[in-house]
């Protein structure tokens, strides 16, 4: 329409009307590619908000599967502390070894503590987020749960070495009854009832104490382990203000 208006306006020589119609032309243009921009800067930043959400999702999952390895270790670490001191006491456990094998299978305990943020990985082959503090706090996040994951990567010599001087049946009664998994968690429980006739624990704890690497192994973990609530602790303070910066920024621009 606006083009057949033009030619009429050539033919007549109405050059004013001719003007008038070529910028009436290029405004709408203009503002047609405008609103495009708008709109796709638009979609762009409500699926940026998107994935904001889904990764702190993912951040408060790791705080929460943090947590539970933390307590855990907490576990492995007083069980390690009271195992060392028993064979540093030299006394024998007479007809109360169940608790003390325990002791030993927990201090055993070992699982990996890796971190994974795909979310956060598409975001940023799209360039988001966008706000710098949020990448910088998420990226130290990674950091320092890649450096604690490679660290305790492998699962220590005193695991395997304990575990082979254990009695099958004892096995079997722990996992039944003194280890539990739930909602991903680990939890080692220490009043667990005993499964076995009290001298197949002291068979056990004895087979234990005789064995001179056992010792050394035990507290070459002990010390390890020792440091790993707080540093789970100190990892999750990061994740906490990764959180506090996605929840900021999902409140100024909903």
């Amino acid at each position: 329409m606006i083009l057949r208006r033009v030619i009429e306006h050539v033919r007549k020589q109405e050059w004013t009307a001719i003007w008038i119609d070529l910028v009436i032309v290029v405004v709408g243009v203009f503002i047609g590619i405008q609103v495009a921009n708008w709109n796709e800067t638009r979609a762009e930043r409500q699926r940026e908000h998107q994935l904001l959400r889904e990764l702190r999702a993912e951040l408060a999952g790791s705080i929460t599967q943090t947590e539970r390895r933390r307590k855990a270790f907490e576990q492995v670490r007083s069980s390690g502390e009271r195992s060392i001191a028993f064979l540093d006491n030299g006394k024998s456990c007479g007809d109360a070894c169940w608790p003390v094998i325990v002791d030993f299978f927990h201090a055993s305990q070992w699982q990996q503590i890796t971190i994974a943020l795909p979310t956060y990985e598409e975001m940023r082959r799209n360039g988001w987020p966008r706000k710098r503090q949020i990448v910088d706090a998420v990226e130290t996040y990674k950091l320092q749960s890649q450096l604690v994951a490679m660290a305790y990567e492998e699962s220590p010599a005193y695991r395997n070495m304990v575990r082979g001087l254990i009695p099958l049946a004892i096995h079997r009664s722990y996992w039944s009854a003194c280890y539990e998994l739930t909602d991903g968690g680990e939890t080692y429980r220490q009043d667990c009832a005993t499964g076995v006739p009290p001298e197949v624990s002291a068979a056990g704890v004895d087979a234990i104490v005789k064995d001179p690497e056992i010792h050394r192994s035990l507290t070459q973990w002990a010390g390890f382990v020792s440091l790993i609530p707080e540093i789970l602790d100190g990892q999750n303070e990061i994740a906490s203000r990764a959180l506090a910066l996605i929840d900021a920024e999902l409140a100024a621009q909903p």
